[in-house]
């Protein structure tokens, strides 16, 4: 099982959910947490007026089939929209108990 963290801009929110994988009955497993600030390779979004930008972050479970076809749709969303933050962090080997 792999932990899987993306961080982008508050733009992508409705892209990435539509990437989300899914379960068994056909809906989607992640976490999602709104009005996340900091700065990155993109710059600062800190939801203020000086950088009114903010991120979301996502935290998703995966097997290593549904990671493979994340990582191809993420990689796909980074060509067609080059200019927003996109970061995604792979942490292997969560143990499920």
């Amino acid at each position: 099982m792999t932990r899987v963290e993306i961080i982008a801009n508050q733009a992508l929110e409705e892209q990435l959910i539509e990437i989300m994988p899914v379960r068994e009955g056909g809906h989607p497993c992640y976490t999602m947490i709104h009005q996340v600030d900091g700065s990155g390779y993109s710059g600062w979004c800190m939801g203020n007026d000086v950088w009114p930008e903010e991120n979301i972050l996502f935290i998703l479970y995966l097997n290593d089939i549904k990671l493979e076809k994340l990582k191809a749709d993420i990689n796909e969303l980074r060509e067609r929209f080059p200019i927003l933050g996109l970061a995604c962090f792979e942490l292997p080997g969560v143990v499920v108990f």
